[in-house]
């Protein structure tokens, strides 16, 4: 068997803005194939690529062997049917209508439909059975009446390549499990290649040959879903402690950890975050969650890390937009130190306009804080000295302990809170 799709070197996006970078993957005919990966991961971007609707960039996109910027549109869609996560039509169409614009393809704009697109349709209904269904109109459907409907229609085209986006997002367990019973069917008995993209893990796990994980518009692995879902992987591109264990029927089963429970609560420890630039976003809103008493400090006014924390009823030390630290700003963040058990540093670079930040940081630890830096703050020195590599080697020399990922670091903060509770 050949290739269903190839991507070579693709780079991708809208106006502009690249969600794929460089973008090097392959998907086998006959293959039932998941892409997974946080949201913002360029999963949908992969999709559109394919079907042409998004032009490469750099790079290109194969489909089936022929190139798909150069693929004529009635081609691409006699051999690719979409699957969306919501089908809504306004217009009162019946199910056997809707499952007949799968034959559009393969119709000119005067001819009516034979005998054998007639053929396609009710064989696509009888497979999805829908056929008691036909002449509901497609607004009184439930959700997962309305997906094994859009199943027909797109069966009803014949394409060798289905795309499936987030199509059982929305379905509650029976109709979710449902669906893809229909889909796994259609690629073992038709050999129709199926590839999706879903957030649900443990569907991907169970259905798919193979997983695409992408991270950033970039490739993070390929492979089986026993090669792909290990905990350190999804733990590093996903941001959270996950489990990882195998069912009896050899499937693989993900649960994220629960985040909020009691030992996982930061009720009444304080923690004094240094960010800019939108370093600490993610960081502020998460220890918000687990109820830690957070400061904020030194940020300019208008940093969106000062906008995350002002919304969320932060104290933050500010000082004007674009200016060096000042003298009352540094006073108030010296303040928040003093009273904070913990000093957090993020990825922020710094400049000669906030080094006072890391100095802040040394002084606390010199005092008995404790201090978490993300590693590499060497990397991030923009000083004309580079001060902050020295004030970091000193730091070394003291105690500062170092994390690469969010996760490593709430799990930094979970063990002090567990240690302390002991």
């Amino acid at each position: 068997m050949g290739n269903a799709v190839e991507f070579v070197n693709v780079s991708a996006g809208y106006h502009g803005t690249i969600l794929l970078n460089n973008l090097t993957a392959t998907v086998s005919e006959g293959q039932i194939v998941s892409i997974i990966g946080p949201n913002g991961a360029g999963k949908t971007t992969i999709l559109r690529t394919i079907t042409g609707l998004i032009h490469p960039a750099a790079g290109s996109v194969l489909l089936f062997g022929a190139n798909v910027a150069t693929m004529p549109s009635s081609t691409r869609a006699r051999l690719v049917g979409v699957i969306p996560q919501n089908f809504d039509n306004p217009t009162a169409f019946t199910v056997e209508e809707i499952v007949m614009t799968g034959r559009t393809a393969m119709l000119n704009r005067w001819r009516q439909p034979s005998l054998k697109d007639r053929i396609a349709v009710e064989r696509a209904m009888v497979y999805t059975d829908i056929v008691d269904m036909r002449r509901r109109p497609l607004v009184e459907l439930s959700g997962g009446e309305r997906q094994r409907t859009v199943i027909a229609m797109v069966l009803a085209q014949s394409p060798k390549l289905i795309l499936m986006d987030e199509a059982t997002s929305n379905l509650d367990m029976n109709h979710k499990l449902e669906i893809m019973q229909i889909v796994e069917r259609l690629n073992r008995e038709n050999g129709t290649t199926i590839i999706m993209v879903s957030h649900d893990l443990n569907i991907a796990s169970e259905f798919s040959q193979q997983l695409l994980l992408i991270d950033k518009g970039r490739l993070v692995i390929s492979g089986t879903p026993t090669e792909v879902l290990k905990e350190n992987l999804l733990r590093r591109v996903y941001h959270c402690n996950v489990y990882v264990h195998q069912n009896s029927n050899g499937s693989i089963s993900v649960s994220p950890e629960p985040r909020l429970t009691t030992h996982h609560s930061g009720k009444g420890q304080r923690i004094h975050v240094i960010s800019g630039g939108g370093t600490g976003e993610e960081l502020i809103r998460r220890l918000a969650l687990c109820e830690y008493n957070v400061t904020c400090g030194v940020l300019n006014e208008g940093d969106s890390d000062a906008e995350v924390a002002a919304a969320l009823n932060i104290d933050t030390a500010l000082e004007n937009p674009f200016s060096p630290i000042g003298k009352t700003a540094l006073t108030k963040a010296e303040q928040m130190l003093q009273s904070a058990e913990t000093i957090v540093i993020c990825g922020v670079p710094f400049g000669t306009g906030n080094l006072a930040n890391l100095k802040l940081a040394a002084q606390a630890l010199n005092q008995g804080k404790r201090v978490l830096a993300m590693a590499g703050i060497e990397d991030r020195d923009y000083t004309p000295s580079k001060e902050a590599q020295r004030i970091v080697a000193e730091l070394k020399t003291k105690g500062i302990l170092f994390w690469n990922t969010m996760t490593d670091l709430l799990d930094m903060l979970n063990t002090q809170i567990q240690n302390q509770a002991t």
